[in-house]
């Protein structure tokens, strides 16, 4: 027996039909499970930020002087409020930590305002990745 007959006579169509099954059928849960993956780490993050409970813009906006100042046109005057802004960093932070905490404050414009700082030469580089306040 060889050909056609040797694949009806030993059940091959519906091992072919029943792979294609399992194999289409692993494939659409995967794809469910890639398209799902999103909610999946977001569940994650917020019981990371729900241990880490950060503080709240009205608590970070006693820092911040009633007056608003025009962040590009008067470093100085920025610079003096992200400093007192940052007090709980400590003397040296990394760029992530200030760019969460003016999120949470919710400062606008964080990541030009901090570009124009460092160019400005008011957040001074310290080495491996950190940065520290020049004396303003």
């Amino acid at each position: 027996m060889q050909g056609l007959a040797a694949i009806s006579a030993s059940n091959g169509w519906a091992m072919a039909a029943a792979g294609a099954c399992i194999v289409i059928g692993g494939l659409a849960v995967l794809s469910f499970i890639i398209s799902q993956l999103h909610r999946m780490i977001a569940i994650f993050e917020k019981r990371d930020k729900t241990e880490e409970a950060p503080q709240t813009a009205t608590d970070l906006g006693s820092h911040v002087s009633s007056a608003p100042i025009d962040q590009l046109s008067d470093v100085a005057a920025t610079a003096r409020v992200y400093r007192s802004l940052t007090a709980e960093l400590g003397e040296s932070f990394e760029l992530i930590q200030l760019y969460r905490l003016l999120e949470t404050a919710k400062i606008p414009h964080p990541i030009i305002t901090v570009r124009e700082l460092r160019g400005a030469g008011y957040l001074v580089p310290t080495g491996d990745g950190a940065f520290s306040w020049k004396n303003v």
